[in-house]
C-alpha cells in the first residue's frame, strides 16, 4: 500500500510539472497568406522562396535555407532564413529568421524565432503545402 501511495505520489508530481513547463502561445496573432514563389535543391536541403501580403507589413517576400541537419530523420532538420516586407506607405522592414522543420507527407512545418528591423520579435509558425504550393503563416509577439 505505501509502495502504491508512492508511485502515485510520483506521477502527480510528474505530471505537475509538465503543465509548469508547457508551452503556451498567447497574444494577438498576425496572419500570413502566401504562395511558395520557387524553389533550389541542393546536396545538404534547399531553398524555398515565399512571396505573400501580410496585415501588419504589407507584401513580404521570405526565404528559407533549409537544411537536412538531423541525421535520424530525413523528414526534419533546421533553418536559416530573411524576411523583406515593404506597406503602402513604403517603409521597409527586414528580419532575420531560423528555427527548425519537420515534414509530413506534402505538408512542411517550420517553427521559427524572427528579429524584425522594426524592434520586433515574434514566435513564427508556418505550414507550407507542396501540393498546391500555399503557405500559413501565424506570428506571436514577444
Amino acid at each position: 500500500m505505501k509502495h502504491t501511495y508512492r508511485n502515485l505520489f510520483a506521477l502527480v508530481l510528474i505530471f505537475s510539472s509538465m503543465t509548469t513547463y508547457g508551452f503556451d502561445v498567447t497574444g494577438e496573432r498576425i496572419n500570413l497568406s502566401g504562395k511558395i514563389s520557387s524553389t533550389s535543391l541542393t546536396d545538404s536541403g534547399g531553398v524555398i522562396d515565399v512571396v505573400s501580403d501580410n496585415e501588419k507589413y504589407g507584401k513580404t517576400w521570405l526565404t528559407y535555407n533549409v537544411k537536412l541537419s538531423n541525421p535520424n530523420s530525413p523528414d526534419q532538420g533546421s533553418f536559416q532564413g530573411r524576411a523583406i516586407a515593404i506597406n503602402n506607405d513604403g517603409i521597409r522592414v527586414s528580419a532575420s529568421r531560423q528555427g527548425v522543420w519537420s515534414r509530413k507527407g506534402h505538408v512542411y512545418s517550420f517553427y521559427s524565432l524572427d528579429d524584425v528591423s522594426d524592434g520586433n520579435q515574434f514566435l513564427c509558425i508556418t505550414t507550407m503545402n507542396l501540393k498546391d504550393d500555399t503557405v500559413e503563416m501565424r506570428f506571436y509577439p514577444k
